[in-house]
């Protein structure tokens, strides 16, 4: 996933974009863009229901999405059923709950060992709301085959409370594993993978395109370390540890970022030029 730019992930903003990655992009006969959506097309927000796509994310999708060439998913923990009414882009796919659900547009599936276990999510939930009812801030959200516990709202004397109820709840309840993003503890479904699930799957369906993943949190790290040597993992944000090739600060530089790649298409010339 190296762009040969310097060892770690440097800084890539939309005014200056780093040349070779500008001819890769130009030059391969498709592109697999692959997004992250809260923290990536959407600011983090306190309450995740409050969560809007930016309006130039969502004008890059549109331009994007019309490319023939290009193939846009947004990949997300939210579930698919939220995911298609926050994103609401035409021939967009949409990948809910780190890619156990997955929608073509032609077709919908969901990971049947995750279906068999949602009387464990079911479980997990009603136990977490029983045990955090009284937790400021805390929003336990069935996601059908996933739960999630949100607590950026949350004073931070009560954040081991969260923590801990999430981490038993999870022990205590067969085939679920615990993961952690930004200040959000998630159960799933004890399954291989997470949003590299999806992003394995789509490049069997898109062979010939060039991988690209942009995210921000550490759930984004399965995916950019499930691309290949060629794919382009871009990170949004100033987090250290990351398998990210390149990096742009926040939400509003990863949509100029998007709005170049449709540039850098939209002006190539030869095979593979968007339209």
């Amino acid at each position: 996933m190296s762009d040969g730019i310097a060892d770690g992930p440097p800084a890539l903003t939309h005014l200056e974009p780093h040349p070779a990655l500008g001819n890769r992009l130009a030059s391969a006969p498709g592109i697999l863009c692959c997004l992250d959506f809260d923290g990536t097309l959407a600011p983090i927000v306190e309450d995740p229901a409050d969560a809007e796509l930016l309006p130039a994310a969502r004008a890059a999708l549109e331009r994007l999405a019309g490319d023939p060439t290009v193939t846009v998913a947004v990949v997300s923990g939210r579930s698919l059923a939220d995911l298609r009414e926050r994103v609401d882009v035409a021939d967009v796919v949409h990948a809910g709950n780190h890619g156990l659900e997955l929608d073509e547009g032609s077709a919908s599936t969901v990971d049947p060992e995750a279906v068999a276990r949602r009387p464990a999510v079911e479980a997990a939930v009603a136990r977490l709301r029983a045990e955090l009812d009284g937790v400021p801030g805390c929003i336990v959200e069935d996601k059908g085959v996933t739960a999630s516990v949100h607590y950026r709202r949350t004073p931070d004397e009560h954040v081991p409370t969260v923590r801990e109820a999430a981490r038993e709840a999870a022990a205590a309840t067969d085939g679920l594993r615990l993961t952690e993003g930004k200040r959000v503890l998630e159960l799933r479904p004890d399954v291989p993978g997470g949003k590299d699930r999806a992003v394995r799957r789509l490049r069997e369906h898109h062979p010939d395109a060039l991988p690209l993943f942009v995210g921000d949190d550490v759930t984004d790290e399965d995916a950019f370390r499930a691309l290949p040597t060629e794919g382009v993992a871009v990170l949004v944000g100033d987090r250290e540890d990351t398998a990210a090739s390149i990096r742009v600060p926040a939400p509003d530089d990863a949509a100029a970022f998007l709005h170049w790649v449709a540039d850098v298409r939209a002006d190539a010339d030869g095979p593979g030029a968007g339209t």
